[in-house]
């Protein structure tokens, strides 16, 4: 039976009454080398990932959205009420730590988002492409501390910042009951970044993110491992291949100054190969040029990979006639997809259907490794025994020629190491018969 939004927060609200059925403990407190754990929820028809945070003297619960390329935390504070809520002044220390720019003012009365000479930062909604400036505010967040396996002890961040927006700011925002947008990009000001900071502990964080919630919630872990995932008693900090984060030099973000670089996440992909067999295109189309244009990007809001056309064209040329070598019947494609098959033609595996693997190779710290897609992270059921490539054409003329989508990321740990710029991530977690979906008990 499926698990609803509702019943997916109510259970989120119950493990947090449990945890703090005695008061927030001190950050000062946090036990040495300790992880901090937020969960992750997918919604099935928009496809995008979701954490809830509690904020504020009200205990406010925020469902936000997951970005990891967006440079800080927002919420829509209209009916936003804490009395441990404070603003930021133009000029503060505190606001030239979260770049803003602008001050900002309101003719209403006095209230979190709403004040004068206020320190205003931008907030971006990226399915609007909707920027504005907003109040700077801080306040106390509460998270849950983790053994990687059971989620335990709750503390305080004390002056947590975020952008305090108004109502126009979600408009547009997938998600009924979504308030807000956690961003996990290379800056001081992302959630990762201020809580790592706050506690004291490693520059890092995790993703692991589920396929649906249906049978339980996916992982964010900052301060490193280790992880397990329930049921499995394996610490998936042991699995992880690493590969270099590369710094695309020129700003990706919606605004920026001249000569930044982009504070998102890139890696090196050097080759993709199908079953094995190589896939030529322009292999230039994987570097940047001196406009950043080009290069490998990791997504959250992106629900499936998206290639530069050229790259696309070829790929779904090749990976046709693998399947076609595999006896896999091909059908009339079902828009967005370009290569769709007859799921009655491909038999099953633990990972899902079995059609041919696309590898990723990218630096490793001797050699060459590779992210190999495979079964259900490859494809996605389109319609009655309609299963289609889960690869959608860029055009020819996107920022980035590989955009790495949700869908291919799902079901596998991504660890995320800010102090020396590494990605670590693992095999499918199908293939260790777990997932990135569960229940942790408090």
């Amino acid at each position: 039976m499926a698990i609803s939004h509702s019943q997916i927060t109510i259970t989120l609200l119950i493990f947090s009454l449990v945890t703090i059925s005695y008061a927030a403990l001190d950050p000062n407190k946090l036990p040495k080398k300790a992880t901090i754990h937020f969960p992750i929820r997918k919604n099935q028809t928009s496809l995008q990932y979701y954490t809830t945070f509690e904020i504020g003297s009200s205990r406010t619960f925020v469902d936000a959205l997951i970005d990891i390329g967006a440079q800080n935390v927002w919420l829509d504070c209209t009916s936003y009420v804490s009395s441990s809520y404070k603003r930021a002044s133009c000029g503060s220390n505190r606001c030239n730590r979260f770049k803003g720019s602008v001050c900002v003012g309101c003719n209403s009365t006095p209230r979190p988002g709403c004040s004068n000479n206020t320190c205003g930062v931008f907030a971006y909604n990226p399915f609007r492409e909707y920027l504005t400036a907003q109040e700077l505010g801080e306040d106390t967040m509460r998270v849950s501390e983790t053994d990687g396996y059971w989620v335990r002890q709750e503390y305080d961040v004390p002056k947590f910042q975020f952008s305090c927006a108004n109502a126009d700011i979600i408009q547009g925002l997938p998600g009924d009951d979504t308030i807000g947008l956690v961003g996990l990009a290379r800056t001081q000001v992302s959630l990762a970044s201020q809580v790592s900071s706050s506690f004291n502990i490693a520059p890092k964080f995790a993703l692991c993110l589920p396929s649906s919630s249906e049978n339980g919630l996916g992982d964010i872990y900052i301060g490193g491992g280790p992880y397990f995932m329930p049921p499995d008693t394996q610490d998936q900090s042991l699995s992880l291949i690493r590969t270099p984060l590369v710094v695309n030099p020129v700003s990706t973000a919606p605004i920026s100054s001249e000569g930044e670089p982009s504070d998102e996440y890139f890696i090196g992909v050097k080759d993709i190969e199908i079953n094995g067999k190589h896939v030529s295109f322009n292999s230039s189309l994987l570097s940047f040029d001196n406009n950043g244009v080009g290069g490998t990007k990791i997504s959250t809001i992106a629900p499936y990979t998206i290639l530069h056309a050229s790259i696309y064209k070829r790929l779904v040329k090749d990976y046709v006639k693998a399947a076609a070598l595999n006896k896999i019947k091909r059908v009339t494609s079902v828009a967005p997809f370009g290569a769709c098959f007859d799921s009655r033609t491909v038999s099953k595996t633990v990972t899902g259907p079995a059609v041919p693997d696309i590898d990723l190779f990218m630096q490793g710290n001797m050699a060459l490794v590779k992210l190999t897609l495979s079964g259900s992270n490859l494809m996605v059921e389109a319609a009655k025994n309609v299963i289609c490539l889960a690869i959608i054409d860029g055009g020819s003329t996107p920022r980035t020629s590989i955009v790495l989508g949700g869908h291919q990321l799902e079901n596998r740990l991504l660890e995320f190491d800010l102090s020396t710029s590494i990605l670590g991530f693992t095999p499918s977690l199908l293939l260790s018969n777990t997932s990135c979906h569960h229940f942790r008990l408090h």
